[in-house]
């Protein structure tokens, strides 16, 4: 009888030591969610692989890998202007393991589609811009003009026979055009082309005046003398063409127009997730090896935390949403 009682102890006793020890070989469950990330991460990209969307993308996976020390996986989902992407992170959890590598246009969209199964403004949390890519105004060698003004005086003499290649309707280019037309009071005929190659080409012949060109595809041409660049279209000056004028200091106070990339969460992620991943994103576009890339491929860096990123989205709806309604388009 008197060992019964020892015996049930020593058996609570083991219980005891091998919970403690299963306590100890496992961190507690808050603990382990509470870390950031925990788990890969996937940057959705509305544009097919080896477009510049998706090198932003690449580049940006490749940093924050470093240095937040977790996987971060691209994944395609090319069509419908970006809008299947830019859904899928709209329905996603907001964790912070869904991101999208969005671009001007999801700040274009919303005025050239009447049913986004989304709002860009609401659903979506900006984190960090990555770069910028404007274009450059060049016209034929032939047009008698030197500079923006007299590009603009020249129109003006000339009502609705200066032709301006885009490259195709709704997109950067073309509103690009009209928001020029718009803000300088002239009147320009847009040709739409199917891209930036075949509007340059014309340009070079003669079959039309001017375009707004990719820098990457425009220099060669200006250097070789067979274009000439009036200025281009980013609020300042490119580090890739210093010596380019804006647009906006050549006589249009505060036009910009440019292509973008950038990082959304979707809306309600936690404050302190989107800390760390903007923190992250801008200290790795200010380094100098991710710079070097984005330049290389024809983009301006562009070190903008998510709070002044979520002000430029802002800014750019309502700048499309001008150049929208400059163009006549109708929602589609």
């Amino acid at each position: 009888m008197a060992g019964k009682p020892c015996a049930g102890w020593y058996r609570g006793f083991v219980l005891a030591v091998v919970a403690f020890s299963a306590c100890i070989a496992s961190p507690p469950p808050l603990l382990a969610e509470d870390a950031y990330p925990n788990k890969p991460v996937r940057i959705v990209v509305g544009m097919p692989a080896g477009s510049f969307t998706d090198l932003s993308a690449r580049w940006m996976a490749d940093e924050l890998k470093t240095s937040l020390g977790s996987t971060f996986v691209v994944e395609n989902r090319p069509g419908a202007a970006t809008n299947i992407a830019s859904g899928v992170v709209a329905r996603a959890p907001n964790n912070g393991y869904t991101l999208l590598l969005a671009t001007n246009s999801n700040t274009m969209n919303p005025s050239l589609f009447k049913d986004l199964p989304f709002d860009v403004s609401k659903d979506f949390q900006p984190v960090a811009m990555i770069a910028k890519t404007p274009f450059l105004l060049v016209v034929r060698p032939s047009l008698p003009v030197a500079n923006v003004n007299e590009l603009i005086a020249y129109a003006k003499d000339h009502p609705g026979s200066l032709n301006i290649a885009a490259t195709g309707k709704g997109t950067a280019t073309h509103l690009a055009i009209a928001m020029f037309a718009q803000r300088t009071g002239v009147s320009v005929q847009t040709v739409f082309y199917k891209g930036s190659i075949e509007a340059v080409t014309d340009v070079i012949s003669g079959r039309v005046d001017a375009t707004l060109a990719p820098i990457s595809t425009a220099m060669p041409q200006i250097k070789a003398g067979n274009l000439k660049v009036l200025a281009i279209t980013s609020a300042q000056r490119s580090d890739l063409v210093p010596e380019i004028p804006t647009i906006a200091e050549s006589g249009v106070p505060g036009y910009e127009a440019a292509m973008w990339t950038g990082l959304f969460a979707p809306a309600g992620t936690p404050a302190n997730i989107i800390g760390q991943l903007s923190a992250a994103a801008t200290h790795a576009v200010a380094s100098p090896e991710l710079q070097a890339k984005i330049k290389t491929s024809g983009g301006d860096p562009v070190v903008m935390d998510a709070t002044k990123f979520s002000e430029f989205v802002r800014e750019d709806i309502d700048r499309w949403a001008a150049a929208v309604k400059a163009s006549n388009i109708q929602p589609e």
